[in-house]
């Protein structure tokens, strides 16, 4: 048993070794959420790292790309290659019925096995919802702390400069309100920071379709009733 504990903690610092040295250069990534209307939407999870550093490393690096694509497509996930820029990688899509079932980071089996997978899963989210009349105000925080999740033993400080990480979130309508660093009317991004915490916030007002709707065909009678009390006062 000591000996398997042994050669476990061993195949940990490897890794962490291994990702280190691979995030010595550049690296990016995005990680888009597409919601529609009907609450279904699309999930595309964008990741490259530099051309260069794929070549120095050879068949390793080709095997680690490889093993994360695999697994994304055991999840379901469309999975093409990525080339821009001098980068190169893979785009992988999945389109969801109820964005709520989806995982923000599918988390790798032998990422996690290593220890080294991030707890992405873990993202403290608040929502709150004030709801009106003819409108429900929805406001979603989150704050993502890298620095705590665990991703390459901690060592995120050493490398932080040379990540370019990424949220992309399109939404069905325009927001009231946001923190997002870019915006392009209902696309919102957010910079992740890999040293420290990221906050997000994003407050929509959604239209209660129903209140509206019952509000205008009682106001419709109204006139209706209106018009026929007056034509009525007319013919006395």
């Amino acid at each position: 048993m000591k000996e398997a504990s042994t050669l476990r903690k061993t195949g940990q610092v490897l890794a962490v070794i291994l990702l280190l040295t691979f995030l010595t250069a550049c690296v990016e990534g995005d990680l888009k959420l597409k919601i529609d209307k009907d609450g279904s939407g699309e999930h595309t999870i964008t990741a490259g790292v530099e051309e260069e550093t794929l070549s120095r490393f050879g068949d390793r690096a080709e095997n680690m790309m490889d093993s994360v694509t695999e697994e994304l497509e055991s999840k379901g996930y469309e999975v093409e290659s990525y080339k821009k820029n001098g980068f190169t990688g893979f785009r992988a899509k999945k389109h969801f019925e109820d964005v709520q079932e989806m995982e923000v980071l599918p988390v790798s089996t032998g990422m996690t096995e290593a220890g080294v997978s991030p707890a992405i899963g873990d993202v403290p989210v608040e929502m709150t919802t004030e709801g009106g009349i003819f409108t429900t105000t929805y406001k979603v925080e989150a704050a993502l702390d890298l620095s705590n999740s665990g991703v390459i033993g901690g060592m995120q400080s050493l490398v932080a400069d040379q990540l370019d990480l990424t949220f992309t979130l399109d939404l069905p309508i325009k927001p009231k309100s946001h923190n997002a660093d870019r915006v392009d009317g209902d696309v919102l991004q957010w910079d992740i920071r890999a040293d420290g915490e990221t906050n997000m916030m994003v407050e929509m007002v959604v239209p209660n379709v129903k209140n509206i709707i019952i509000a205008a065909v009682a106001a419709i009678i109204v006139l209706g009733l209106v018009f026929f009390l007056i034509r009525k006062q007319r013919r006395k």
